[in-house]
């Protein structure tokens, strides 16, 4: 069963799990993401932080629309990150904020990537987080918003130019603590 409902708004920073084990400063999100389902679910049960989850990358979390309505009705998660475009766009009927990971490696990956891109509501999760900066002001005008900068940002100065570069959000490092207190 889907739930319609306005989609949720996406912060400024979002911490990986990954790196700090579940846990993020007041004002950031929590991105999931290499983990398993049981870590999933444990750190979903103890948290006070937006949750976004990549959900190509949780082991024993197959990815299809069971697993959108898992996350989404189960576990309170506001966010789904996913490369499969098809899912990107069912996660909003679960009102959940959406967003296609775009890995650009190259100019062939992202203008293929962007050919299959669902467009609004789906919003663009570009990897290497890095590369948002280096995209033409045309290039980063034709990635569907929001978007968020995803990997590879490990310093201030590397946030703050994903944030000027036009990124609604910015995914770290936990283990950069300089990003997150400066």
């Amino acid at each position: 069963m889907t739930r319609a409902g306005a989609l949720p708004g996406l912060p400024a920073v979002f911490v990986s799990a990954r790196e700090r084990g579940g846990r993020a400063p007041a004002g950031a999100g929590l991105l999931i993401h290499d983990q398993s389902l049981i870590d999933l679910v444990r750190i979903s049960a103890h948290r006070d932080v937006p949750l976004a989850v990549d959900l190509d990358t949780v082991e024993g979390l197959a990815p299809d629309e069971a697993a959108i309505a898992f996350l989404a009705e189960r576990l309170g998660v506001a966010i789904i990150i996913t490369r499969r475009p098809a899912l990107a766009a069912l996660a909003p009927s679960f009102a959940c904020r959406s967003l296609l990971h775009v890995h650009c490696l190259d100019s062939t990956g992202l203008e293929r990537a962007l050919a299959a891109h669902p467009g609004d509501p789906v919003g663009t999760a570009l990897s290497p987080g890095l590369m948002l900066a280096q995209l033409s002001a045309a290039e980063r005008r034709r990635l569907p918003a929001p978007v968020v900068a995803y990997g590879l940002v490990r310093g201030p100065e590397e946030r703050d130019a994903a944030l000027a570069a036009g990124a609604a959000g910015v995914v770290v490092a936990g283990s950069a603590s300089s990003v997150l207190t400066d």
